[in-house]
């Protein structure tokens, strides 16, 4: 009975340590420097897209090729954990402690991103968007890699834009990288397509104030 109550406790605390990983309990006080007001925070829903440009080399690489509408080069899906917004995103190691799949307290998402960049959206459907969340913690849970390669093909590891793009295709049937659209070869990265009027509202937009 004594080694029984030892196990479940040891089980207890291993998946303890496995939601402290999943959804860390502390950031950086650097994250708060930029940051969304209570007022715009209370705008936003589970299952709503968060874009953001990052203010390192490998962000204005990305957004110097895309060479898009809107200054972006990340984007995460909103989730609400423990009554709180988080993001859930995929991040290479190469800029991360972490590979792959992880989650941010929102304040902490918008603070690493470069000042006056946030857009958030949000897909026009009359279904449940919060499905959206649902799946992206899915993700998280499983600890999916980050894809290096961004081979949509491949469904064991994913890149930012591609999680939209996945969990937005197998939910509701949209391909918002319209795949098979002739002629833009970048099209499968383009943070744009989840700027869509015709597909998402804006919710905010800190790039047109």
């Amino acid at each position: 009975m004594r080694n029984r109550w030892r196990i479940g406790f040891l089980g207890l605390g291993v998946l303890g340590v496995g939601a402290w990983l999943l959804w860390p309990a502390d950031e950086p006080a650097a994250a708060v420097a930029y940051r969304l007001t209570a007022e715009e925070e209370r705008l936003l829903e589970p299952g709503d897209i968060i874009l953001r440009r990052g203010s390192g080399i490998v962000s204005d690489f990305i957004a110097s090729v895309l060479d898009e509408p809107y200054d972006v080069s990340h984007c995460g899906i909103i989730a609400e954990h423990d009554s709180a917004l988080w993001v859930i995103h995929s991040v290479s190691s190469s800029l991360s402690d972490f590979d792959g799949m992880q989650a941010h307290r929102l304040q902490a998402f918008v603070g690493q991103s470069k000042p006056g960049s946030v857009v958030v959206s949000r897909l026009r459907t009359d279904q449940n968007r919060g499905r959206i969340a649902g799946r992206a913690k899915g993700y998280l849970r499983r600890q999916v890699p980050f894809d290096h390669d961004f081979d949509l093909e491949d469904t064991t590891s994913i890149y930012c834009s591609e999680l939209v793009w996945r969990i937005v295709r197998d939910e509701y049937g949209i391909d918002v990288f319209d795949s098979t659209a002739a002629g833009d070869e970048v099209g499968r990265y383009r943070f744009a397509r989840m700027l869509d009027t015709a597909r998402f509202s804006i919710v905010l937009n800190h790039q047109k104030r």
